[in-house]
């Protein structure tokens, strides 16, 4: 990924997986008190490889991708909130996600990866210098993947959270703000319901929970949408279902009628969800 950035005068920021510093890894139990970070760290493992690319350089590295014979499996049909990365795979190499926002970020695309960049470090990956954030933007980004995958009790949350000192969680809090993203931090480290009266609570509640409510999770990321236009997208992403992601459920490229069904099932678990909606709400009352 960073030769083919190279090659097209791209800027990305590797995220997670090889990228993460040794410091926020979990460690060997059986590792001895005076060895280094990198030698007590467990390795992190990673299906792919996770990128952010800077906004304005997307087309630039698709177009570069394509060229060394990575195929795009799913493609970003908005800015929006709801979707924030691609799927490129490469018969040879694997996986990789290229991101153009990180979930949990509600600052631009554009302003977020300009804040990160100018506080990028060098990180040696495959034995090539890898620019990637700095240690409290990548404590951030864990908590923030960790708010979506389990919360609290997310094994993520501790070496990037439990485990640092108070005036390194203050800075995480600080820079979460900066970011727009001091909800969804407090989903990843217990203090959610101190945003109840915030626009994203709902969806960082619901993202929290493994058996949440489709529909439930629909209508909490129209409301977290942070424009109007966001908001639209984010009903259309609910109710139309793209060939691309029709195209991984069923293993084949989806014909006409593989597509329609999926449709009807979503138009189907929309009007349901809306059933219920009105009786909660004709309860409540």
């Amino acid at each position: 990924m960073q030769a083919i950035a190279d090659s097209c005068g791209a800027d990305i920021l590797h995220i997670k997986g090889a990228a993460v510093d040794a410091s926020l890894l979990p460690t060997r139990p059986e590792a001895p008190a005076d060895a280094s970070a990198e030698e007590r760290a467990l390795p992190r493992l990673s299906a792919d490889a996770d990128i952010l690319v800077r906004p304005e350089h997307l087309k630039r590295f698709q177009a570069a991708l394509r060229r060394h014979g990575w195929q795009r499996k799913t493609r970003l049909y908005s800015g929006g909130a709801v979707e924030h990365s691609e799927d490129w795979s490469h018969p040879e190499l694997g996986g990789a996600d290229v991101h153009i926002r990180f979930p949990g970020i509600r600052v631009t695309p554009e302003r977020a990866f300009a804040a990160l960049w100018s506080e990028r470090q060098s990180r040696d990956i495959a034995g090539r210098p890898c620019p990637a954030p700095s240690v409290d933007a990548q404590r951030l980004l864990l908590l923030l993947h960790a708010a979506r995958n389990g919360g609290p009790a997310s094994a993520d949350v501790g070496p990037p959270w439990t485990n640092a000192t108070t005036a390194i969680q203050g800075r995480v809090r600080m820079l979460a703000v900066a970011f727009g993203a001091d909800v969804a931090l407090a989903g990843a480290t217990g203090r959610l319901d101190e945003f109840a009266h915030r626009p994203e609570y709902d969806l960082w509640r619901l993202l929290g929970q493994p058996d949440a409510d489709v529909f439930d999770l629909w209508v909490a990321f129209v409301k977290a949408a942070p424009t109007a236009l966001d908001r639209v997208r984010a009903i259309l992403y609910s109710i139309h279902p793209k060939s691309d992601r029709v195209d991984h459920q069923v293993g084949h490229p989806a014909n006409a009628a593989e597509v329609l069904r999926a449709q009807a099932s979503r138009l189907g678990r929309g009007a349901l969800g809306v059933i219920r909606l009105a009786r909660r709400g004709a309860t409540a009352r």
